[in-house]
């Protein structure tokens, strides 16, 4: 289509002489070709076409040039307009477009009608925009050069149609200001073009046809969908959940492929996009294989270009591969209850843990595993992570105390000081957790073990209170 399609045939010719077979095309299926209406799109440069052996072919209609710029007409028009007809070819045209400015489009399209002196096409009147100095204009430019082209054609009483590339119709052509029109996009190497809008026409390969190759040995060929483009309406991924673990275990699975599939089966692009939602847990690359990353949920998502989506929810988990309970002995007084606290290794494991007694009647498990004293005696408590590593711990159950004491019913110290309460309870009974507290942090402070540090002059009270609420209050004084 122009010089540049021209330049570029003859660089695909010479590629293939230098490095063997070049062929430039896209995924499609033989049964899926067989379903499809296909057409060429024709030039000075494909020279005298043979429209009986492109017909015989399969291919049922053509897009024909009629000129480029301000003023070149293409001098073989005529004589392939003549022709596609009498071998049965559905007939187009388009205009080479060298416009920078709304006016000069305008002008293109005058030329436009005057080359077709009012002939009948079955197809529509495409303004072809490809040159880079048109680009380099910007989006609105560029639609308002799509758009008054194609205002002109229409008025005249021609269907139009823009042709561009997939990469210029998405960042150069607001869509949504010419979408009364046709599009006629050229996209190739792809199953589907990327484009999230309905096209009248897909260019999708630059490959051999023969009786209309030009010069460089290939021909532009299209698959017509006309107003029959079924947007997707619907994508399904082969699985919605999946679940990947993270460590040094051989069996863990750490990637998987997904598929996607686009409904309804008749709609017009199938192309899927991946994303992932949070590529910090888990990536996703455009073949649809997910890699783990780190721990989480996230969604791996197939979207059509449309913008339906299918969803797969994946998460990454790291097992556990030891456990360590921060008191493997303890010992608590009747009725006082507790949560064992766990260290679990690798450090960033996702596993929780569970516990079991070896006796309820001596230490009581809760469903949420909270360790409560029963009655007096000992019981060991088994404690399993979800990837099955076990410790144990013994609990000792005593009787709950009567009352807490310190030998220091006023202590004196000095500014700067520590000193520890050292809190007595009575013989053969337990209170796992003493709560500590001061009434002046400014004067002492005193931490969850007892320990207090004097800080300034002066006298405060320091509490030291066991579970069932028995306790002692000790005055201190800070000289």
């Amino acid at each position: 289509m122009g010089f540049k399609r021209f330049i570029a045939a003859v660089l695909v010719f010479v590629l293939a002489f230098a490095n063997g077979p070049f062929v430039m095309g896209r995924a499609i299926s033989k049964e899926e070709a067989k379903s499809l209406t296909k057409g060429i799109d024709v030039s000075y440069y494909n020279g005298d076409v043979n429209y009986k052996s492109v017909a015989d072919q399969g291919y049922t209609s053509v897009m024909i040039r009629l000129g480029a710029g301000q003023s070149y007409t293409d001098p073989t028009f005529s004589n392939n307009y003549t022709a596609a007809k009498n071998a049965g070819l559905l007939r187009g045209a388009y205009y080479y477009s060298y416009a920078t400015t709304v006016e000069q489009a305008m002008a293109e399209a005058e030329r436009t009608l005057d080359l077709l002196d009012g002939r009948k096409l079955e197809f529509p009147v495409a303004f072809d925009i490809e040159e880079e100095s048109a680009f380099e204009t910007g989006m609105e430019n560029c639609t308002a050069m799509v758009k008054a082209y194609c205002d002109i054609i229409k008025q005249a009483g021609y269907d139009p149609c823009v042709y561009a590339s997939r990469d210029k119709l998405v960042n150069f052509i607001d869509y949504e200001q010419i979408s009364g029109y046709k599009i006629w996009i050229a996209n190739y190497e792809c199953d589907y073009p990327d484009y999230p809008h309905p096209y009248w026409m897909w260019q999708y390969q630059h490959t051999s046809v023969p009786g209309a190759n030009t010069q460089g040995g290939d021909c532009d060929q299209n698959i017509y969908y006309g107003e029959e483009f079924v947007e997707a309406s619907e994508v399904t991924v082969s699985e919605t959940n999946l679940e990947f673990k993270l460590g040094d275990d051989e069996s863990y699975v750490k990637e998987a492929d997904l598929t996607a599939s686009v409904g309804p089966d008749n709609a017009s692009n199938k192309h899927i996009n991946w994303y992932s939602e949070d590529e910090n847990i888990a990536t996703v690359d455009q073949n649809g294989h997910i890699t783990a990353v780190d721990n989480g949920t996230v969604n791996i998502v197939a979207s059509s270009v449309n913008g339906v989506e299918g969803k797969c929810e994946v998460t990454v988990k790291t097992p556990s591969t030891a456990i360590e309970i921060v008191n493997e002995d303890l010992t608590i007084g009747k009725g006082e209850t507790f949560s064992l606290s766990a260290s679990l290794t690798p450090p960033n494991s996702t596993d929780g843990f569970y516990c079991k007694s070896s006796d309820e009647k001596v230490v009581y498990v809760n469903e949420d595993g909270t360790l409560t004293g029963k009655k007096k005696g000992e019981a060991t408590i088994t404690v399993t992570t979800d990837s099955g590593v076990t410790t144990e711990v013994v609990v000792t159950v005593k009787k709950a105390p009567w009352r807490v004491y310190h030998n220091k019913i006023i202590k004196f110290v000095n500014k700067g000081d520590t000193y520890n309460m050292d809190i007595k309870l009575p013989k053969n009974s337990a209170s796992n957790y003493i709560d500590y507290y001061s009434r002046n942090t400014k004067i002492a402070t005193i931490d969850e073990k007892g320990n207090i540090k004097a800080k300034k002059e002066g006298w405060v009270l320091i509490k030291a209170e066991a579970f069932n609420g028995k306790r002692t209050w000790t005055l201190l004084i800070v000289e």
